[in-house]
């Protein structure tokens, strides 16, 4: 590798360099080009980047979303700050893939700096470091094959197995799923590859759907969740083994305040929400030992908006938090639990949703089949025309052709599903209509025998069940003109 210094030298320097100087070098040879993208090389490089990160301040990622109805203005936005007390935005970092839909991506976890991100039914990977993004095949558990689900996803890394994982919790609903059974279903990056795992879900649990991603903690994914004993508790789901185990709160953390999980400097910590400007932290400070749980932090605040998330902890301690303002837009704030005081931290334009976590460099994915998105925005035409191959690009183009055309047919088989539920239930209820409308001329025809009867006594007798049958005859007709309408849309 070297006339100069030994193989385990160049080696031991490389793996202290930053990322940007590495892909540079790989252009160097070829053997240090297989060396850099080697699995050993980039698991070694990223337990150097851990303890070190970037000197003299840790970098923040902060994630910046704007969603608005029907609007091209939807854009989430990546942004690089140090940890610090001025805190102002040194990078900010090209996301290199659009959502297909009305609104952003939604963060599934973010993992040694590895970010995963899903909108319906397709997911993918993107290491913000590189630059790169690994598109994901479509799950197995999908609406055509199982029926209608509830899924709640999480992203973590198996530490035993060095293999990053994307884990679906897909719950049937009762009345048009195909499956029955609560199915759990995994992505594994070392395969490439999803698989229904042969695990058990714990009978009659309950999944929470929180605000925040799902942290990852020595090798597990952690959920908060109800189980069968009407009992809140966070439900752990072992990356390697596949198999789910249960976590009690605090004894003393509450009952009814909403409850988050996350990961503080790499310990299970529970966010605790009494009010809209109240909150609590506790940290697990011995990984599975219920008896570890500590109090570290109980706050109120008194500011005029409402507290939506406590996004994470600076270096000095401070708290990052996410308000809510009028018109759902969102500000950045930071809160000193000393002096009690909050800052507004800037933030470019009106955001809707924030997510802050440390910045790590890595080169995951490095090694990866090159299924990315480039980010063609600072190339020249002179490069694009140097590098990229037309018939390649053109491929590309096709194959995103395709999947558009996938996601149209499956809308398509979505809405005739729907359709022809509601054309059932309009039949369903046109036959009701017409029973009710044979037995009001059964009462209209009682009612000609008997007008011999005085006509006080015949409305005493027979009013009541004449205005009930007209009052079920409207409710009938308002419903069908319901229908009527959802069918049409």
């Amino acid at each position: 590798m070297s006339e100069y210094l030994p193989d385990e030298g160049v080696t031991d320097i490389l793996q202290r360099l930053p990322v940007k100087s590495l892909l540079r070098f790989r252009c160097v040879s070829k053997s240090w080009n297989s060396l850099i993208t080697s699995p050993a090389f980039i698991d070694s490089h990223l337990n150097q980047s851990i303890p070190n990160n970037t000197p003299p301040h840790p970098l923040l990622i902060v994630r910046s979303c704007v969603s608005y109805p029907n609007s091209k203005l939807n854009k989430e936005h990546y942004k690089l700050f140090p940890d610090n007390e001025a805190f102002e935005q040194c990078a900010e970092v090209d996301f290199p893939v659009k959502s297909r839909r009305r609104h952003h991506f939604t963060l599934i976890g973010y993992v040694n700096g590895l970010m995963c991100l899903f909108e319906h039914d397709r997911f993918i990977l993107w290491n913000p470091s590189i630059r790169k993004v690994l598109n994901l095949p479509k799950p197995c558990i999908t609406l055509k094959t199982h029926g209608r689900t509830t899924c709640h996803e999480a992203f973590g890394f198996d530490p035993r197995t060095n293999d990053y994982k994307v884990v679906r919790i897909a719950i049937p609903w009762r009345t048009t799923a195909i499956v029955k059974e609560t199915l759990v279903e995994v992505y594994s990056v070392s395969t490439g590859s999803w698989r229904i795992s042969s695990t058990t879900f714990p009978p009659l649990t309950t999944v929470f759907d929180t605000r925040l991603p799902k942290p990852c903690v020595e090798g597990s994914v952690h959920f908060t969740a109800r189980n069968r004993s009407y009992t809140n508790i966070i439900l752990s789901f072992d990356l390697r083994d596949e198999v789910f185990r249960e976590m009690i709160f605090p004894y003393n953390i509450g009952y009814r305040t909403y409850i988050a999980t996350c990961r503080v400097s790499g310990s299970l910590t529970l966010l605790s929400y009494h009010t809209e400007r109240s909150w609590s932290v506790w940290v697990m400070k011995e990984y599975g030992a219920v008896d570890s749980w500590v109090q570290v932090q109980q706050t109120t605040i008194d500011i005029a908006e409402e507290i939506e998330n406590v996004l994470g902890f600076k270096k000095n301690g401070h708290v990052l938090l996410q308000t809510r303002k009028k018109h759902g837009h969102c500000d950045l704030l930071s809160y000193d639990p000393e002096s009690q005081q909050t800052t507004k931290l800037e933030i470019p334009k009106e955001m809707h949703t924030f997510f802050v976590d440390t910045y790590r460099e890595n080169l995951v994915l490095l090694n990866q089949e090159a299924n990315d998105v480039v980010s063609r925005s600072r190339v020249t035409k002179k490069r694009k025309n140097s590098i990229i191959n037309p018939v390649r690009e053109l491929g590309c183009v096709l194959d995103e052709m395709k999947r558009k055309c996938e996601d149209a047919a499956e809308e398509a088989k979505r809405k005739l599903f729907r359709a022809e539920q509601l054309q059932e239930k309009v039949q369903r209820m046109v036959f009701r209509q017409n029973q009710l409308m044979e037995k009001v001329e059964l009462v209209a025809r009682q009612l000609q025998m008997e007008v011999d009867c005085p006509q006080i006594q015949l409305e005493e007798e027979m009013g009541s069940e004449v205005r009930e049958l007209q009052e079920k005859m409207r409710a009938i007709k308002q419903e069908l003109q319901e229908l009527q309408q959802e069918t049409k849309q």
